[in-house]
């Protein structure tokens, strides 16, 4: 068959397809059963209180702002604000599993320990033989459960374990 025959024979056919396809959506009704849906929008309701009384205790006028209390200086260098800043300086805590040579055996590891719900993560660091990838387990804030984490995972993995506060 005559090569220009085939391709005319093929762009006919393509082009019937096309107008079996989208003549009919020009001719159909819309489709039954949607309805002509219109997004109405409504104010909110007035609050029921009235702001009158606190726009009242807003100073107007510069007398009045200078009339107020000045707020007291607080002396940042007095030894019982260094004392109080120093005892609630937080501690957290964090149990090492170990440290590998290959990454890959590092987050297998850790991806194992997620399995069991615990909050596992790997952080690398470079040594001179190379970079280590440290597993760990935590932040744990409270020390004691911090213990009783570590207690349970050398249990349930049978490895040895290091508790190292941050």
């Amino acid at each position: 068959m005559n090569e220009i025959l085939k391709q005319r024979i093929v762009g006919a056919i393509v082009i019937t397809a096309l107008a079996a396809i989208f003549v009919p959506m020009l001719f159909d009704d819309p489709v039954p059963g949607v309805e002509n849906l219109s997004n109405e929008l409504s104010l909110p309701q007035e609050p029921e209180e009235h702001m009158q009384p606190l726009l009242e205790t807003i100073p107007k006028t510069s007398a009045q702002i200078l009339s107020k209390p000045v707020p007291a200086q607080v002396d940042l260098q007095s030894e019982n604000i260094k004392q109080a800043v120093k005892e609630t300086n937080l501690k957290s805590w964090v149990i090492q599993i170990g440290s590998f040579s290959q990454e890959q055996n590092a987050n297998e590891f850790r991806d194992k320990l997620r399995k069991n719900k615990f909050t596992a993560y790997v952080d690398s660091v470079a040594t001179k033989q190379g970079t280590l990838y440290r597993l760990r387990v935590g932040p744990e804030l409270d020390e004691k459960r911090a213990q009783k984490t570590q207690q349970q995972l050398e249990a349930q993995y049978k490895v040895k374990t290091l508790l190292v506060a941050e």
